[in-house]
């Protein structure tokens, strides 16, 4: 028995033959499952045009039925195009995944060209060393002076109004309250007379975090003979400190660097490659630097110090005092050098193989503060730090407006970076 299915015409008008059930007559389908356009009923011929008008009458209401071979030339359609749907979707899918891996590739390869625009590789250079010949034409005998700025001048009157005194309390010193300053640690100290004319827990032991920069500077420049020679940076100094998360100035493996842009480097973004440079030039390790650096410390009279490494990087045996601190940041601006490295706001190294237009090196104090903000005081030059540990801290270098006075802060603790500037601003304000 022949196989049909039922259609009603109001609810699907696409049709394609109106059928008599009682017709025995009526043409069959084709060899494709098509039925013909003509056809014969109750023993008439039928047009083609009559039988497509047929078709398409929803106003008959009459059920209609399809070959077997019809609907399975039906079904083998649906198939097909469920196929090509499963088809294209699964093209898409790929085409999608092929997109997220190039795009994770492309993330790779920026990541890599990064990490390799501030490594060198050169697995060829091992060994640290000075360089006599640079790069490119020699510096002068005078400290590099492109797109530096410094606030006030070096005068003599620097040498004269900061004297190097240990700072002292007294029965006038303030005693500063959280309601005044938010740094857990303060102090504002009259570097003419030692007096510390205000102060917040100034007798705590802290962490200098990269205030230790001040006296690597410090013992570089005294014992560095030609500071107009080069160093040979090395990727064996670079990586350890990346992977250390340290700050860096952005000088590269096998880079001949001048000992001046290192200073600079060291000083104005904090570069720990450019400190752990000085110090292997002065002393041809950092441990035996390091020990310079105590020994320097304990001849400034900062007997409440010791430094484990010439970066700051914490250790627990790495310490010092708001008084040490202040009694450094004061003897380093005496020195007329190393007070234009300090008041620097910007600096360009002196361009190299790696750096054909130099390193354009900015300070992380002037980039803070423009040195104004007081009414009373001008900030000059100073030194920002920062670990975990030591929190955001700040030793800045101030001349009063009147009368010239130099006067010196160190706040450290502050849980972010402008809050040691704030309460330096606030201490000049209204201490001096």
């Amino acid at each position: 028995m022949r196989e049909v299915m039922v259609i009603n015409m109001q609810q699907d008008p696409r049709r394609i033959q109106r059928q008599d059930p009682f017709d025995t007559t009526q043409s069959k389908p084709n060899a494709n499952g098509v039925p013909t356009r003509s056809g014969t009923k109750n023993g008439q011929k039928i047009p083609a045009a009559r039988l497509n008008a047929d078709r398409f009458d929803a106003s008959v209401n009459q059920p209609l039925t399809l070959s077997q071979a019809e609907m399975q030339r039906r079904r083998k359609i649906l198939y097909i195009r469920r196929k090509r749907y499963r088809r294209r979707m699964f093209l898409l899918v790929l085409i999608c995944l092929l997109l997220i891996a190039l795009l994770i590739f492309a993330a790779v390869l920026s990541v890599r060209h990064y990490v390799r625009s501030r490594n060198t590789v050169n697995e060829t250079d091992t060994v640290p060393s000075v360089v006599t010949e640079p790069d490119t034409a020699p510096v002068t005998a005078t400290p590099p002076t492109a797109s530096q700025t410094v606030a006030i001048p070096y005068t003599a009157a620097h040498q004269v109004n900061a004297i190097p005194i240990t700072p002292m309390r007294d029965e006038q010193t303030v005693q500063l309250t959280d309601d005044e300053i938010s740094c857990k640690y303060a102090m504002l100290v009259n570097s003419k007379t030692g007096k510390i004319e205000a102060e917040k827990n100034g007798g705590e032991t802290i962490y200098p975090a990269s205030m230790t920069k001040l006296m690597t500077v410090l013992v570089a420049y005294e014992n560095i003979p030609d500071l107009n020679a080069t160093f040979r940076m090395t990727n064996e100094i670079i990586d350890p400190l990346y992977l250390a998360e340290l700050s860096l100035a952005g000088f590269s493996g096998n880079e001949d660097v001048v000992i001046w842009d290192l200073l600079y480097g060291s000083a104005l973004p904090s570069g720990a490659e450019a400190s752990v440079a000085l110090a292997i030039a002065a002393c041809e390790t950092e441990d035996a630097f390091v020990q310079k650096m105590n020994e320097r410390a304990a001849s400034l009279g900062m007997t409440g110090t010791h430094f484990v490494n010439c970066t700051g990087e914490h250790n627990e045996n790495h310490y010092s005092t708001l008084s040490d601190i202040a009694i450094l940041m004061n003897f380093v601006m005496q020195n007329e050098d190393l007070y234009k490295i300090f008041s620097t706001y910007q600096h360009t190294t002196t361009p190299t193989k790696q750096h054909p237009e130099g390193i354009l090196l900015t300070s992380t104090v002037f980039s803070r503060m423009e040195g104004n903000e007081s009414l009373t005081c001008t900030v000059v030059g100073g030194k920002t730090g920062y670990t975990v540990q030591a929190q955001q801290c700040l030793a800045t270098y101030a001349v009063k407006n009147e009368t010239g006075d130099i006067y010196v802060c160190v706040t450290a603790g502050g849980d972010t970076k402008w809050r040691p500037v704030y309460d330096s601003i606030y201490l000049y304000q209204y201490y001096t």
